[in-house]
């Protein structure tokens, strides 16, 4: 695979030899020989090279089909993917079969679908944070070592080598292996030939920078592609007497003096990728056979749509030396080439291997093995998802262990690397192109956990039209966290515009209020939770532009609340399947320190249904003041996507509100796992002061189009919605949620 970053540019010039870092060893390992079998002992070499690499399938069924039989195999990054699963026995057509029904695009992306997420970690995306791989400690800010952890990559080869799961050392695979990492500390090639075969290929394959290091035996691991990209001297320290080398990594570019600095990083730490594969061409001797398939510059790493193409070309490079293979093809004596594949080993025991600050209870509680009963991979790697959703975990990983004839599973848990303390930040807009406009940044700084039970605290700021400065607090009272207390301190101002029955802007308010609320709220795993709290704070709203004759009111807060919600849907901003659901009730009562006396009830219902690239939404709202009457500050407001599409924020307020939703949505494009999006809604919406007046005869009819992107800074949209009038409004928002 290619580097992308500088840090790897420094560590591939500080290698200078391959002299592997760990002690030589001279005992033949490259396969048995029954008496009389004189043939030469052949190694088998595959490079680290990507999506590229997947013609390595395609050569070994040329070896086969040519009657070659491999001895020993020594592989890198993605040849040592290939090459593990070889030696382990698997049949290559269910190799070629895993490779081209994989979904490439979800094994490099670690982000947990968003019905999976903790209540917690859903919730951030009201507040549109964003978390951005930086943490902060007493030394400054900390970066994530990779933009993926590989908590997918691993359950997949976890899965896949199941079989291995008695297997101490590679030398008692059918055929021996070995897999070349590199030690990020000494630059060296490390030689792994023992334990986890699952995380020996994963730590093969940690391309700096994209996946974070794998630690092995005290040693930081990264892509063996660094050190050895073509390592023909370890089957040849195995015993290989004859070494068959297949050639995949990406050629250099041709630059000229117009290439930017991230193509000339790119060239410079290829040099070190391509300058040792020559050192180990250079070493082959005349019995040895070199294969490099044709896939050219078109075909590159990151191709693994190409996979078909890739395997046809191995396939054709390997026929194309049918010659040269029959001199080494032979009929060996029956031999088992297959370990027994044992694919739900009956488990005796459970172990947690746990690296994290969470109490041992916090994730075991969350796992259920059945002891004497054979694994269900497919549930226990829901479960570990399920921890891994907490969100402050860079892997959640099992490994199937043979100890003392007893088969067990040992579960790794991880934390993230520039944790504990993570900073979020969002971007939260919107504007009519003409008197409203709305920009917010916001940060936050996440401190989890804080306790064993996984406590954790938020300060949270923003700055721009509506400044704000809160605290946040969350104690688990069980290691599920199905019951939890939340104490929230919040300053905050927000800006109420105020409009006449012609749609025009007669004043603007600017609301200031500081609250505390302290709450009981029992979650239901990913499901949804239920928040009971009271809540006490004062505020004043003074006039921003307008009659300066408009009263300026200072007003307390007292109230309890409660509200049941579900969330399942996949996206709080273009949801295309799920649903979400809230009903909640808040009573302000002068006995807690409120000015007034009043009622409010909220019912929201969203659903989404998917069909390929289209889908369909649909919604209701419903909001009312059963009884008293809600001051300024309380009423309900409306405008925009979802609230009234044909209305400016805030252009419809009252007592009492209502709209009927139905949208459709169409994925225009994917840039790089972001989608772009095309999409309508309508919407029969009013505001109302008197209950008697909601009925459905009495509400306006909204229609809008937009163009959406679901960006890295937050959801964008920009469209146009009108009402029956004929008004309508230009509208661009980003981070405001469906």
């Amino acid at each position: 695979m290619r580097p992308l970053t500088s840090a790897v540019l420094a560590l591939c010039l500080s290698t200078a030899a391959l002299a592997a870092d760990q002690p030589a060893d001279t005992t033949n390992h490259c396969g048995s020989r029954a008496e009389g079998d004189h043939r030469p002992r052949i190694g088998l070499v595959l490079s680290g090279g990507g999506a590229r690499g997947i013609a390595h399938i395609g050569v070994i069924k040329a070896l086969e089909s040519a009657g070659v039989h491999v001895d020993c195999i020594a592989g890198t990054s993605m040849g040592a993917l290939v090459g593990g699963f070889y030696a382990l026995g698997m049949p290559v057509d269910e190799m070629e079969e895993i490779v081209l029904s994989l979904d490439w695009g979800t094994m490099f992306n670690d982000a947990l679908e968003r019905p999976e997420r903790s209540i917690r970690r859903k919730e951030e995306d009201r507040l549109s944070l964003n978390s951005i791989g930086v943490g902060l400690d007493r030394s400054g800010l900390t970066i994530a070592t990779g933009v993926v952890a590989g908590q997918r990559i691993q359950a997949f080869l976890e899965k896949s080598t199941v079989a291995a799961n008695g297997v101490s050392h590679f030398d008692q695979l059918p055929i021996p292996f070995r897999a070349v990492a590199t030690n990020l500390n000494t630059g060296l090639p490390v030689i792994l030939d023992h334990g986890s075969l699952a995380t020996a290929l994963r730590a093969s394959m940690s391309l700096p920078a994209v996946l974070d290091p794998v630690e092995i035996d005290d040693r930081i691991l990264v892509d063996g592609g660094l050190a050895d990209q073509l390592p023909v001297e370890v089957v040849r320290a195995m015993g290989a007497e004859v070494v068959i080398a297949v050639n995949v990594g990406m050629p250099l570019d041709r630059l000229d003096s117009s290439a930017n600095l991230l193509t000339v990083i790119n060239q410079l730490t290829s040099l070190m990728t391509v300058g040792n594969t020559r050192v180990a061409i250079a070493s082959m001797g005349e019995r040895d056979l070199l294969i490099t398939p044709a896939l050219g510059t078109e075909l590159g790493s990151a191709d693994f749509d190409q996979g078909e193409l890739a395997i046809q070309i191995g396939l054709d490079a390997g026929l194309a030396l049918s010659a040269r293979l029959a001199e080494l093809s032979s009929s060996p004596p029956a031999r088992e080439r297959m370990l027994a594949r044992d694919l739900r080993p009956v488990i005796h025991f459970i172990r947690l291997d746990n690296r994290t600050p969470y109490a041992n209870e916090v994730i075991l509680a969350r796992i259920d093995v059945a002891i004497g009963q054979p694994l269900d991979m497919v549930s226990l790697e829901s479960q570990l998802r399920v921890i891994y959703g907490i969100g402050t975990f860079a892997s959640v990983s099992y490994q199937v262990v043979r100890e003392h004839g007893q088969t067990g599973v040992v579960v790794t848990a991880v934390p993230k690397s520039h944790g504990p303390n993570y900073v979020q930040i969002g971007l939260a807009l919107s504007s009519d192109f003409g008197s409203e406009f709305s920009a917010n940044f916001r940060a936050s700084l996440l401190l989890a956990p804080i306790s064993p039970l996984g406590t954790e605290a938020r300060v949270f700021a923003q700055i721009g039209s509506e400044p704000t400065l809160g605290l946040e607090y969350n104690r688990p009272l069980d290691p599920l966290s199905r019951n939890a207390l939340l104490f929230r301190g919040f300053y905050e101002t927000a800006d109420i515009q105020t409009y006449d029955g012609d749609g025009n802007n007669t004043a603007t308010y600017e609301v200031r209020q500081l609250t505390t609320r302290a709450a009981w709220v029992r979650e239901f795993g990913s499901l949804g939770a239920l928040n009971i709290g009271i809540r006490r704070g004062l505020g004043e709203t003074l006039v921003a532009t307008g009659d300066p004759a408009l009263p300026e009111v200072s007003y307390q807060i007292g109230d309890v609340s409660a509200a049941l919600t579900l969330d399942r849907l996949d996206n709080l901003y273009f949801p295309r399947q799920g649903y979400f659901a809230r009903i909640g009730m808040l009573g302000s009562r002068k006995a807690l320190g409120a000015d007034s006396n009043f009622v409010q009830a909220d019912l929201d219902v969203i659903g989404a249904r998917g069909i390929g690239k289209h889908a369909l939404q649909y919604g209701l709202r419903l909001h009312s003041t059963t009884s008293g009457t809600a001051p300024l500050q309380s009423i309900y407001r409306l405008g925009g996507r979802g609230r009234g599409i044909g209305y400016r924020r805030n252009e419809l307020s009252g007592q009492n509100y209502a709209v009927l939703i139905g949208g459709y949505l169409y994925e225009l494009a994917d840039v790089l796992g972001r989608s772009a999006y095309f999409g309508g809604t309508v919407e029969f919406t009013n505001a109302w002061d008197q209950r008697s007046q909601l009925q459905l005869d009495r509400s306006v009819v909204n229609a809008g189009l937009y163009l959406g992107f679901d960006s890295w800074i937050g959801p964008m949209l920009f469209g146009y919605g009108v009402r029956e009038s004929g008004d309508g409004t230009l509208f661009l928002e980003i981070g405001q949620q469906f």
